[in-house]
């Protein structure tokens, strides 16, 4: 891969990561005092609704916009204006009939849907949640529009917007109803009440972000002539459609695992309706802190799908390796140490973010950290084939996957012994062997196999010794100041400082192992301001 290119994928994942920084930053000051302002049974009200609203807006917006993204970028590799023109508009038609579809469904049959994951009361949450479908599909055929001319800018600050106004009415909604005395089914409507408002916030946002920087409607020098509107929209639901079923079934599988859980529970490990609601919501706040790494996956993903697609029309089928091999590499810098730390901490990150949680929480959490990376790179993979034209294949590894999490989840949930425990370890199966079977799909539709051991070999060493440096911190200067009463904003001292501490410690040990050991390249570095200035002093190649 050129050098040239190479910075244009890096770059755009660099501006994507930067917004998803500051949108989890966000992101935390509304879903932490949230969890605590609902409580575990609350909780699982908004968990489960955002499972639902997960299904249908994928059924709605994941395929299109990737085939958007991806039909875009090869148009503009043959400067063809007129035919960009035919894709957005069509991809536009095609969302917002799919959208108001899964909108209105949500808004007639609320209580069906709630009553099918097996909590009633998350009706009203799910019927305020409706509009955000249709909204966020005209946003998606934006993004899509944007991506395909690789810019990430105003998809990254669209995310900023909305998730800022997301906190802002959010918060202010759920605060309002709990001071009232409504249930905590209302308060957790009010909540969601803010994700519908900032949906169409992030809508004007891109639609006025794209017509004032792209002239979204060709020129007259423009001399190509489009395909035939029928034609795109084939095209569009030919390579959309497979991504869309293959997410699907993901979003799906989290909405199954929510009901298994439930009612496994109840059914055979002899809970109450309560209890199992409080179990459940313990697991949806580990998952808030779970999903935080894979959140970082969209970068890398958004920024591969019209690299390796120009690539591959320019019949530089190197450049398309390489540049696949360099996601997964920088999704395992940026995610892998992120699931080390959130395993070795558990406990006390637990205590800091969700301090009433059940006790049942620390455990969860350990077992998703664990199976964090496996689900990130599983995804990575995913846009990867995508990418490369071979979107049916990662439908097959996805159903392979889903049927694996299906049966362990409720064999183990079932299990009185293991109970709720049972579902992350499901989850880790499910990624492993989506992983595996991607990986060899890979390997044989493109140039060559992966090289894992430049992936996965520095970093992983890097992240380990991270980790056993920020668990020793932890321990040790928790065990010090363990007679110590103190509280800062409303947390024990001995553990909220401890737990900064070990993840400053944890973040300045791998930075300097990923530089010893020349995980970070040069390249890596030219995307950071006056960075190729640092990596020379650092002796970074």
């Amino acid at each position: 891969m050129s050098e040239k290119k190479g910075q244009n994928f890096l770059h755009g994942a660099a501006i994507y990561t930067v917004g998803i920084i500051i949108v989890k930053i966000l992101g935390a000051i509304y879903k932490i005092p949230l969890g605590n302002i609902l409580g575990d049974e609350g909780y699982n009200h908004f968990e489960l609704t955002y499972r639902v609203y997960s299904v249908f807006l994928t059924i709605s917006t994941a395929g299109i916009p990737i085939a958007m993204s991806r039909m875009i970028s090869e148009a503009n590799a043959l400067d063809k204006d007129r035919q960009v023109y035919s894709i957005f508009k069509m991809g536009l038609a095609a969302f917002l009939g799919i959208g108001a579809v899964s909108t209105l469904i949500m808004m007639l049959f609320p209580t069906g849907l709630a009553s099918l994951v097996g909590d009633v009361e998350a009706a009203q949450c799910i019927f305020v949640m409706a509009p955000s479908v249709v909204l966020v599909c005209v946003t998606a055929a934006y993004r899509g529009y944007a991506q395909g001319h690789s810019d990430m800018i105003p998809s990254t600050i669209s995310q900023i917007v909305e998730t800022a106004v997301k906190v802002v009415v959010g918060l202010a909604c759920a605060g309002i109803l709990y001071k009232m005395g409504k249930s905590l089914a209302i308060c957790a409507a009010g909540a969601i009440l803010g994700t519908t408002v900032s949906s169409l916030a992030a809508m004007l946002y891109m639609q006025i972000a794209v017509h004032r920087k792209y002239r979204v409607k060709p020129t007259a020098e423009a001399t190509d002539v489009p395909e035939p509107n029928r034609k795109v929209l084939w095209d569009l639901l030919r390579i959309g459609i497979p991504i869309t079923i293959s997410s699907s079934v993901l979003s799906l599988i989290q909405l199954a695992d929510s009901a298994i859980t439930l009612n496994q529970l109840q059914n055979a490990a002899g809970y109450t309706a309560q209890a199992a609601y409080v179990l459940n919501g313990a697991y949806g706040k580990a998952m808030t802190i779970y999903n935080v790494p894979s959140a970082f996956v969209t970068p890398f993903s958004a920024s591969i799908m019209p690299a390796v697609s120009a690539a591959r029309m320019r019949g530089d089928r190197k450049d398309a390796h390489d540049t696949a091999e360099n996601g997964l590499r920088m999704c395992t810098l940026v995610c892998l140490p992120m699931a080390v730390g959130m395993a070795v901490l558990a406990w006390p990150c637990m205590q800091v973010l969700f301090p009433d949680t059940a006790s049942q929480g620390v455990g969860l959490l350990v077992e998703l950290g664990i199976t964090c990376y496996f689900m990130t790179m599983a995804l990575m993979t995913n846009s990867i084939l995508s990418a490369n034209g071979n979107e049916r294949l990662p439908l097959m590894s996805i159903l392979c996957g889903g049927v694996v999490k299906v049966i362990v989840t409720y064999v183990l949930v079932g299990n009185p012994n293991i109970n709720v425990y049972g579902g992350p370890i499901g989850t880790v199966c499910c990624y492993i062997v989506m992983l595996s079977i991607n990986l060899v799909f890979i390997a044989k539709h493109m140039e060559r196999p992966m090289n894992m051991g430049r992936i996965f070999g520095r970093a992983g060493l890097s992240a380990g010794v991270m980790g056993v440096a920020a668990w020793a911190v932890w321990s040790l200067l928790h065990g010090l100041m363990s007679g110590v009463d103190a509280v800062i904003i409303n947390r024990p001292i001995n553990v909220l400082v401890p737990f900064l501490v070990a993840v400053l410690t944890g973040v300045v040990v791998y930075a300097v192992m990923i530089i010893a050991t020349r995980a970070i390249t040069m390249e890596d570095m030219k995307l950071i301001p006056k960075g190729e200035k640092l990596a020379k002093r650092l002796h970074i190649h």
